[in-house]
């Protein structure tokens, strides 16, 4: 998978992305599932790489924060201080539906 397949199956998906930035790319407006947030909206940043495949690092960035700092494995993100640093894995088979399934997956859990 590279950055662009994943970049396009959003878009083809339907979600709106900000793409101002070169190191993340910003997916805006999730609609949380479930959870404790469900039916609430947070934008998600991805660090971006020019990697071929590209490997997605083990981090999800949202905004607003989902949990207390500190707790669930989450930190200050690099993104600024109303984002919010997850630290998750992800174990799949590298695919553009694959990846998007744990974003859901991990907003979801919170």
């Amino acid at each position: 998978m590279r950055m662009h397949d994943f970049e396009a199956h959003l878009v083809r998906a339907g979600f709106d992305l900000d793409q101002s930035r070169a190191d993340f790319m910003i997916i805006k407006g999730i609609r949380i599932a479930t959870g404790t947030h469900a039916g609430k909206t947070c934008d998600v940043g991805i660090r971006r790489s020019s990697g071929n495949p590209w490997v997605p690092e083990n981090a999800v960035h949202v905004r607003p924060h989902l949990v207390a700092m500190g707790q669930r494995s989450s930190q200050q993100s690099p993104l600024g201080a109303d984002w919010q640093y997850l630290s998750r894995r992800f174990d799949r088979p590298p695919s553009p539906k694959n990846f998007l399934a744990h974003i859901l997956t991990v907003v979801g859990e919170l």
